[in-house]
């Protein structure tokens, strides 16, 4: 029986697909390269500062998968954590470039109340050059400095620096509103938001109080809980054949020079306007979605 398999035509596709099965062969040996070279990636994100939890989930998973010897769910889960790393690491450095802004903006304003911003107007220099050269791991821990160095150096001036204060509370509400669409998507398909909303209710709680760099700690840790949750929003989006879209026109400037994430999030690359392109599921949809339409 053994002579008339190997004898037969499709005796190495045989060999092949029973290698796979048993964890052995060309393709396991590919996935094992994978797994690490996938690992790295997710590491160069997180040394940049990325939120790579999701991307560590999937590739803990596709590990677990390969020492099942099953390779399609290692491949499948591999091909998910990369793209959830380069995804992470992307956002981080928007992130990045966004705060550069507003921390200019925030020593601008420190400026005008009086405070003395020589510190953090060096800190954010050096933070603007580091980015501009790519060392953003760099430039995220100076654009924090910077920040921190503003606020202490309109301490002395807080009676003045209402603008200031005011600045930090409405970038915590902006925080909290960008994730309110994500969180209406999420309940559409039955999905648990109770830890976003509790970390949002804590944060508009503390800022009701006036304590703005606590309602900003709350807002940030909000927004990483909600950037986890959409990792299972993207997985049902998936399973319901949602896409992202290929073109569009922004409602703002018109332009059609705009990038779409998979976050649900998009930006007009003209005007830097930030827009949701997916919303909430209707009643149609979830009825299709629960009835696996």
């Amino acid at each position: 029986m053994v002579a008339a398999l190997l004898a037969s035509p499709r005796a190495d596709t045989i060999v092949r697909e029973m290698e796979a099965r048993a964890g052995r062969g060309l393709a396991a040996d590919r996935a094992r390269e994978r797994l690490a070279v996938t690992r790295d990636t997710i590491h160069e994100a997180a040394n940049l500062g990325a939120g790579v939890g999701a991307a560590e989930d999937a590739w803990r998973r596709a590990a677990d998968s390969l020492e099942r010897r099953d390779l399609p769910a290692a491949e499948w889960e591999l091909d998910r954590a990369a793209a959830l790393a380069v995804e992470a690491q992307r956002r981080h450095i928007r992130e990045i470039h966004d705060s550069l802004f507003a921390v200019e903006d925030h020593i601008s304003a420190a400026r005008k109340v009086g405070a003395d911003t020589t510190g953090a107007e060096d800190l954010w220099a050096q933070a603007k050059s580091a980015a501009a050269v790519r060392d953003y791991a760099e430039a995220d821990e100076l654009v924090k400095q910077a920040e921190r160095a503003a606020m202490r150096g309109q301490q002395d001036q807080i009676g003045q620096a209402i603008q200031l204060r005011e600045s930090q509370i409405g970038r915590a509400h902006a925080m909290i509103a960008a994730c309110e669409p994500l969180l209406k998507e999420a309940e559409s398909y039955d999905l648990s938001v109770a830890e976003v909303r509790t970390l949002l209710r804590q944060s508009r709680d503390v800022l009701a109080k006036g304590d703005y760099l606590a309602g900003m700690t709350f807002a940030r840790n909000a927004e990483e809980a909600a950037y986890r949750l959409s990792t299972q929003v993207e997985e049902e989006r998936r399973r319901r054949g949602i896409e992202r879209p290929a073109r569009g026109v922004c409602g703002v400037c018109g332009s059609d020079q705009l990038t779409f994430y998979e976050d649900g999030w998009g930006r007009c690359m003209a005007c830097q306007a930030d827009f949701r392109w997916r919303g909430p599921l209707g009643l149609r949809e979830r009825l299709r979605g629960l009835l696996g339409a």
